[in-house]
């Protein structure tokens, strides 16, 4: 009952529909589970759902429809205005590295919901704090996931507060 319905005037926010839809069905791009589109389709109304019925046999996993509503629904200009945000995105001097990486990756998943770790590692690594930027870049070709990235930029963000702030 907490999930809204999607009917596709611009108007309507994609990106909380899709957020909506992930959060209570725990989809990921690999989910396969039918039930999760069915789900979806219940909630698309008007010319959404049309649109749904006419393209249905091309979702097979949860990307896929992701993939093809937000081709479909999402403005190009918030497309262009979100990488704007990206390219310009810095930590800033206090910000904690978790939460520059979460803002950072949830704008890549904005923008593209496919984009690869490795491409979103390198616009992590374009805003980062130039201290932490030194000591990961040393570290770059052993990290090949989100996940090795962000243990060695929080590694690197508890040294920096253990002993250069309290020095």
């Amino acid at each position: 009952d907490d999930l809204p319905n999607f009917s596709g005037p611009p108007s309507e926010d994609v990106e909380r529909f899709l957020k909506s839809i992930k959060n209570i069905t725990k989809a990921n791009d690999e989910s396969k589970n039918y039930e999760i589109l069915e789900i979806v389709r219940g909630k698309l109304t008007q010319s959404a759902g049309l649109w749904f019925d006419n393209n249905e046999s091309s979702f097979k996993k949860w990307s896929d429809f992701e993939t093809a509503f937000r081709n479909r629904y999402f403005p190009t200009t918030i497309i262009n205005k979100k990488f704007d945000k990206l390219k310009q995105r810095t930590q800033s001097q206090d910000e904690p590295i978790t939460s520059y990486c979460d803002d950072i990756i949830n704008l890549c998943r904005e923008i593209d919901s496919n984009m690869s770790e490795q491409v979103i590692i390198q616009h992590l690594m374009s805003g980062i704090n130039p201290e932490f930027k030194r000591q990961l870049s040393r570290r770059e070709s052993c990290m090949n996931t989100l996940n090795e990235f962000l243990k060695h930029a929080k590694i690197e963000q508890d040294l920096y507060d253990t002993f250069e702030k309290s020095g």
